[in-house]
């Protein structure tokens, strides 16, 4: 048996939340969906437009914390409401039971909050050890009541601000449309000098979002815990944030995964799968364990079609693998086996059949 870690990505691969839009939506209010919309493609402006490197494209999670401090949240009510909107994806408990008997070291690397990462890592029985998530210590931080009302006020001033919307085309602040101006006007007073001025400011220094570089770095951590390699490692992820960690594993002979990936992770990663559930990637894991990387590679590069024919794996294993594909839908692609454009145009349909148009967009 060849030595395997399994370090897989949050959402997408293992859930189908979006966790930052659905605690938007469902806490702040009024028009929290607006606001979270808003703060997003303001994120996205400072991290691709205006290509301020103190932002990366996940930082909404982070930006959003004194609002959700002046509702009311608490680490205690975060962690119960990821644990009761869990959207996990299909199949994944079954293929993760499986997995974990195993017996070889599986880790999840979230961007999102740890609240979240544990919510999801608690149901799978994964080693809480084993998790990499945004540490946040909500509780600590405190707003008196005058904050709170002015963080109030500026959550509705930042959803009542025209549509924040980027053309896919935009180089530079100034090709942008005079609304979309207006909007990130609002959004840098508010983000850039008001927020700053107060004591709840320090969450934005003291908490840090677990991507892009973050996420290498954590790949690195996890094998100081298991005492592993780089090429014993197979990383799935499904966004650009995970290209980092991609590039990591795959330069020291590991896996890169894109599982219903966007085009970055497609392009990233040496292999694509493309599926309806999770039970692909215990398939994967299972012929890197017995045949190692070549074997992941050259079951990827045959494609699903040619996985009975190719698979010679130990009567149980093969059981329990086939019980849980049966009947699912799922397509392996390689780097060099298919073109990348139609490989990404695929994987993105599958992932907005399963997570929704504007999270498969989002990426």
């Amino acid at each position: 048996m060849h030595p395997l870690q399994l370090i897989t990505d949050c959402e997408g691969p293992l859930t189908l939340n979006d966790h930052v839009f659905e605690l938007c939506r469902d806490v702040i209010q009024p028009d929290g969906a607006r606001f979270c919309t808003q703060v997003r493609r303001y994120v996205a402006y400072l991290a691709e437009v205006a290509k301020k490197p103190e932002y990366q494209p996940g930082d909404t999670a982070r930006l959003i914390l004194p609002f959700l401090k002046a509702h009311g949240l608490t680490d205690a009510k975060l962690s119960d409401y990821f644990r009761k909107n869990l959207m996990l994806m299909p199949g994944v408990e079954g293929a993760y039971r499986f997995l974990n008997a195993q017996g070889f070291p599986i880790f999840e690397v979230s961007a999102g909050y740890r609240h979240y990462a544990e919510a999801v890592g608690k149901k799978l029985k994964f080693n809480l050890k084993h998790i990499f998530g945004m540490e946040l210590d909500l509780d600590r931080y405190t707003l008196t009541p005058a904050a709170k009302e002015e963080l109030l006020a500026w959550q509705q001033e930042i959803a009542a601000a025209p549509d924040l919307a980027l053309p896919p085309e935009a180089a530079s602040p100034e090709e942008l449309s005079a609304p979309v101006q207006e909007a990130i006007q609002v959004c840098d007073r508010i983000f850039g000098e008001r927020i700053p001025a107060m004591d709840i400011a320090a969450i934005f220094r003291e908490v840090r979002s677990v991507e892009g570089p973050d996420k290498a770095r954590a790949v690195a951590g996890s094998l100081e815990q298991s005492g592993l390699a780089l090429k014993d490692v197979i990383y799935v992820g499904d966004g650009r944030t995970d290209i980092p960690a991609f590039e990591a594993v795959q330069a020291g002979g590991g896996i890169g995964i894109s599982f219903n990936g966007d085009a970055h992770a497609v392009r990233a990663a040496e292999v694509s799968v493309i599926a309806d559930n999770a039970w692909p990637i215990a398939l994967l894991a299972s012929v890197f364990r017995l045949w190692g990387r070549e074997g992941v590679m050259e079951l990827a590069a045959k494609g699903a079609a040619g996985a009975s024919r190719y698979l010679v794996l130990p009567e149980a294993v093969i059981d329990t693998l086939m019980r849980g594909l049966q009947g699912r839908n799922f397509n392996l692609h390689t780097a060099v086996s298919r073109d990348p454009e139609s490989t990404a145009t695929e994987s993105m349909a599958m992932r907005a059949r399963l997570r929704g148009a504007a999270v498969a967009a989002s990426g």
